[in-house]
């Protein structure tokens, strides 16, 4: 299919994913959905002719302290002083994250044949996201994600 399905893939065959599924949609794009870090399914979308994977609707509902702590997750995941294992490579990838009507989505324009990568980055920024609403906004994870209070 692609090298973001074979990528995203390789999680699921490694049991980090539950339920991976991968579908063609219209106008080259594949759409992806499968279970990891809630109990709501994580979707994605891969645009071939673009080369962008977009986690749309990542994070519903957030109000501006949540919008502003996940930007700034991204934002020091670019600087200089990250060790090259966690910064971004903006030669690989450019990463946005856009908030529209109140909801998080997440951008990853892949650049050249960097597609393992780019799923990576991105996964380890929803997770390092993910971590952070755990430990400073518990509440939101239960009301938007089914997550328990424990």
């Amino acid at each position: 299919m692609s090298a973001v399905t074979d990528a995203l893939q390789s999680y699921a065959d490694r049991g980090v994913f539950r339920g991976f599924r991968a579908t063609p949609a219209a106008r080259g794009r594949i759409a992806y959905e499968f279970m990891w870090l809630t109990r709501k399914a994580l979707h994605a979308d891969f645009d071939s002719r673009s080369g962008t994977i977009r986690f749309a609707d990542l994070l519903p509902a957030i109000d501006r302290a949540i919008a502003a702590e996940v930007t700034a997750i991204l934002d020091a995941r670019r600087k200089r002083g990250v060790p090259d294992h966690k910064r971004i490579d903006g030669r690989r990838v450019r990463v946005a994250g856009t908030v529209r009507r109140g909801t998080y989505s997440l951008h990853v324009l892949v650049r050249g044949n960097n597609h393992d990568y780019a799923v990576s980055t991105a996964l380890n920024l929803i997770n390092e996201m993910f971590v952070a609403l755990r430990e400073r906004h518990p509440e939101y994870l239960i009301e938007h994600f089914g997550l328990s209070a424990e």
